[in-house]
């Protein structure tokens, strides 16, 4: 039976009290009074202590003991204030300023391990005192702050046992600033997993400083208050973004094992959330365990994933389609196809979403075959935009033009898609039909998406096709895993796959040009790896254009 969905966004709402909070700690800020507004007293120490329910890398925690810092996979080298260190990104930066490398110097251990982590929360103290209370736009924006505290509070002994009592105290008049100031921002400032972010820093904070447990049942409604907002009925994350995904369910995962871990009852939403998130990040999975490649996203850790799954003990199975979400999946036999047939996230969900609509990934068993691009951890500026930019995917892009306006702020613009989806489904074949019309302002144009999957799963069929105004240069594309080799054949209308295992596969297609071009890859443990991509160009005419397409396994001799 057919099914069809048409993906749409959502702003969330917060309480009248909780926004005018917010809007009287900005106007603190401004008129320089805001280190007074979260001041107050010294909080004792934690009145409960938990262990960081996630491993740390030995490895990284020996070169940040050398100086060599490893943040979210990038090494500076700091010779004495790492704060203070040029040429530091902003994405090294958020690391850096997290402090959830703790667990990488716990993980590496002795007394090296100790000073270290002594000798840099020192040092941020130092700089923190010297600019005005919650100035800086990175180190204390509400989802880092969340993410420093927590790493605090996990790793208590690291940063205490043998300091001077002047760092103590230090470290302690920090986190009621800390506290205070996630009590104005939490939940209102950030996107993505910032705004989760800073709300379970506020809760972790309240649950186990007994200065703030009084705190406790409103950091708590606020954080179910956000879960039901940025976990989608399907539970899919808000962002739509299958890095985001894990991300969201480690950081739940983990608050909900504190919970536990101090004896204390579990909030439902965060129980409802996770059994709604775990299905889904099952569904972004390619048959090698990692994630696939949408909206700022990188492959991610098998072991991890598995480990995470594990610890959740949440036992839904992968569904077929994530119809709120916005993603389809189409699986026979070894083949695995999933595509992105959902609108771009409303603000604040949009920050890093991919103007990417109908962009497609196919993976047979373990390895890789048509992939997106993916995200490097490092880009910023142009970079950043390119990588996000349609021609980034395995999808239909019109005159060089992104399918969805990235404004100048980083955030989805007025100009963005909307998707209709109809799946079919009989003897174990799948047929979807999906179309967007993110081209229909500037061009005229619908572009539609047709899919087959045959039941044996090594016959995989589609078309896409314009329909609009005429005399418009398109280019559709299918960029291709490192690992494959690809050849185009004499026809210049074919070309021949090949994986490392020997499975040979042939891409055929009619109604355009087709040629092979460099491509690069971003989503593998490698920042960036250069692969190739399959190129399909036209002119749009009278009647549109179509593309027929097929990918099919080459029978082994």
């Amino acid at each position: 039976m057919p099914t069809a969905s048409v993906s749409s966004g959502f702003v969330p709402n917060n309480p009248m009290g909780t926004e005018l909070r917010y809007r009287f700690a900005r106007l603190a800020r401004f008129l320089g009074f805001y280190g007074s507004l979260i001041g107050g007293p010294r909080p004792g120490a934690p009145m409960r202590t938990a262990s960081d329910p996630w491993p740390g890398d030995p490895a990284i925690g020996r070169s940040i003991i050398s100086g060599r810092l490893v943040f979210d996979g990038v090494t500076l080298t700091a010779a004495d204030n790492p704060w203070t260190v040029d040429g530091a990104s902003q994405v090294w930066l958020r690391a850096a300023h997290s402090f959830e490398w703790l667990r990488d110097l716990a993980a590496a251990g002795g007394e090296d391990a100790e000073q270290t982590a002594q000798s840099l929360l020192a040092a941020w103290l130092a700089a923190d005192a010297v600019r005005k209370p919650a100035s800086d736009p990175i180190a204390w924006s509400a989802g880092v702050t969340g993410r420093r505290v927590r790493a605090w509070l996990y790793h208590w002994r690291l940063l205490t046992d043998g300091a001077s009592f002047d760092l103590k105290n230090r470290l302690m008049d920090a986190l009621g600033r800390h506290i205070r100031h996630l009590g104005f921002v939490a939940g209102i400032e950030g996107a993505g997993r910032d705004r989760l972010s800073g709300l379970i820093g506020l809760v972790q904070g309240s649950l186990m400083l007994t200065a703030f447990e009084s705190r406790l049942p409103k950091a708590v409604a606020a954080l179910e208050r956000e879960l039901s907002f940025s976990i989608l009925p399907d539970g899919c994350h808000a962002t739509r973004s299958p890095r985001m995904q894990f991300e969201a369910m480690r950081d739940t995962v983990g608050l909900r094992d504190l919970f536990q871990e101090l004896h204390q009852e579990v909030p439902l939403g965060l129980v409802t959330a996770i059994d709604r998130m775990a299905p889904v990040l099952r569904f972004f999975r390619h048959g090698d365990g990692k994630l696939a490649l949408f909206h700022d996203s990188r492959e991610g850790d098998a072991e991890e994933i598995d480990s995470l799954l594990g610890q959740a003990d949440a036992r839904g199975r992968a569904p077929i389609r994530c119809p709120h979400g916005g993603f389809e999946r189409l699986i026979a036999g070894k083949l695995n196809v999933l595509i992105d047939a959902g609108a771009p996230p409303n603000a604040p969900y949009d920050s890093l979403a991919h103007a990417a609509p109908l962009a497609m990934e196919v993976s047979y068993g373990t390895e890789r075959l048509i992939v997106n691009c993916g995200a490097s951890r490092v880009a910023e500026g142009d970079w950043a935009r390119a990588q996000r930019s349609t021609a980034a995917h395995s999808t239909l892009g019109v005159e060089d033009t992104n399918a969805d306006e990235i404004g100048p702020d980083g955030r989805i613009g007025r100009r963005r898609a909307s998707t209709v989806v109809e799946r079919n489904e009989a003897d174990g074949a799948v047929w979807i039909e999906m179309s967007h019309d993110g081209y229909k302002k500037p061009f005229g144009l619908t572009h539609t998406r047709r899919v087959y999957l045959a039941s044996e799963g090594s016959d995989l069929r589609g078309e896409d096709r314009l329909e609009g105004g005429e005399g418009h240069p398109f280019t559709l594309r299918f960029h291709l895993h490192p690992k494959v080799q690809v050849s185009l054949l004499a026809n210049q209308s074919s070309a021949l796959l090949k994986t490392p295992n020997g499975s040979g596969w042939r891409f055929r297609a009619a109604g355009g040009s087709m040629s092979l071009t460099d491509s690069v890859y971003l989503g593998g443990p490698q920042d960036s790896k250069r692969t190739q991509q399959i190129l399909i160009t036209g002119v749009t005419g009278p009647d549109g254009s179509a593309i027929k397409w097929a990918l099919q396994r080459e029978s082994k001799r």
